[in-house]
């Protein structure tokens, strides 16, 4: 039996839903595999794709050593996702990792899962991060995908979890995605 909506009604998102089951990311972070060996922007060569992807994260997203891009990307590298717009051409890579990093508190980012080719990798990483205003820490997870030549990443294609990042830091109201999927506005 179906019931009749005259008005889209705001979907209440269950709390399986809301938030990754029990413990489920922690878990995941876990078993992820720990690097053998740090990666050498110097010595790039016969080094695992995956590697070169905790640097930059570590050092890039983590530490926030703006020099770190320009030893991991090419000066053409074809970057995109949902800061892409406001990373090429006219803006430098590094002000958008500076502008991001100034709304969170401190950065840790876990690849929880990797693949890799000759030249491309892949990784799904779990970013845990607090809100530094009230220091309610939240996690949120994305997908990479980085295209590797001579040793630098010259295609980088991201996908993260803005719109939860947003939510915890009360810069979009609780629940906005299902909002969102109602049809309605959020106002």
């Amino acid at each position: 039996m179906s019931k009749s909506i005259s008005k889209p009604e705001i979907a209440t998102v269950s709390p399986r839903r809301a938030e990754p089951a029990a413990g489920q990311l922690q878990k995941n972070a876990e078993h992820s595999t720990a690097m053998a060996a740090p990666y050498d922007p110097a010595n790039p060569a016969g080094m695992p794709l995956t590697r070169l992807l905790h640097y930059w994260f570590d050092e890039v997203w983590c530490k926030g050593n703006m020099d770190a891009v320009a030893e991991v990307m090419t000066p053409g590298t074809l970057i995109s996702g949902a800061v892409s717009a406001l990373a090429e051409p006219e803006c430098d890579y590094g002000e958008v990792v500076a502008a991001l990093r100034n709304l969170l508190g401190p950065v840790s980012v876990t690849l929880t899962h990797a693949m890799e080719t000759a030249d491309w990798v892949s990784a799904r990483l779990l970013a845990s991060t607090s809100d530094p205003r009230t220091g309610a820490p939240f996690q949120i997870t994305g997908q990479i995908m980085a295209r590797v030549e001579d040793g630098k990443i010259a295609e980088l294609h991201s996908n993260m979890d803005y719109f939860r990042m947003f939510e915890k830091l009360g810069q979009l109201p609780p629940d906005a995605l299902a909002v969102c999927m109602t049809g309605e506005r959020l106002r």
